[in-house]
């Protein structure tokens, strides 16, 4: 077995579960891999897991102002520092596939606790699908054996969310549009996901046009935060 991220090989005893059953082996980092990335830890914002936040973040409370009846909730497994910066540069703007199955783990984990009805990646526009070649959301989320459903469309491209400032992003215009009907959503429990979460603005545009098809809750889920 290699690691999924340095691809080096791991060399560890494996269960017995694992001897009987090969197929519950899954992709698994190495502990020099797993040591450079930092979990999210308390205390942290109850709503978006900004760190240093006992109690319900600024950014949280003037989303609510924005959204008041959107009762949002986010999760996110690691910190968005130079460790995963790096990661996702070389997945994501290098286009290193391989590394989709990094976080099996950790989103199968999530997804064992908490059950959805639909789970949606967050979709990229066709000019940028055609220039990266794969969607790294839904590429991460199919890797890890995760049925998704496209709810959304990009109907314009945008500058990366990296390229902008804070301002900026919060700024961006509604890029999405809803592709199936009210019955695939209503009543429904809907995950959105994203590689990263910095202001919001991308996950809050989703749930924007989805809020009218009346599901049951959206929550929302990215690698890092």
């Amino acid at each position: 077995m290699r690691c999924s991220w340095c691809q080096k090989e791991i060399i560890r005893n494996l269960t017995m579960q694992e001897i009987l059953w090969p197929f519950y082996l899954q992709a698994e980092r190495c502990p020099s891999c797993s040591e450079l990335l930092s979990p999210i830890t308390e205390p942290c914002c109850p709503t978006c897991q900004k760190m240093g936040q006992a109690s319900q973040c600024q950014d949280c409370l003037d989303w609510q102002d924005v959204y008041p009846d959107y009762k949002f909730q986010h999760h996110a497994f690691f910190q968005y520092d130079d460790a995963f910066q790096a990661w996702i540069h070389q997945y994501k703007f290098l286009g290193d596939y391989q590394l989709r199955r990094t976080f099996m783990a950790e989103l199968r984990k999530f997804l064992k606790k908490e059950k959805f009805d639909v789970i949606c990646a967050i979709p990229l526009s066709e000019e940028r699908y055609l220039k990266r070649g794969f969607n790294q959301v839904e590429a991460f989320l199919t890797g890890a054996n995760i049925k998704t459903q496209k709810l959304l469309v990009k109907k314009m491209n945008t500058v990366p969310q990296t390229q902008k400032n804070r301002a900026e992003r919060l700024m961006t215009q509604q890029p999405f549009e809803v592709i199936v009907s009210k019955e695939d959503v209503q009543g429904k429990r809907i995950l959105l996901v994203d590689d990263v979460y910095t202001t919001g603005r991308t996950l809050f545009h989703a749930a924007e046009v989805l809020n009218p098809y009346q599901p049951s809750e959206i929550r929302t889920l990215s690698l890092a935060r």
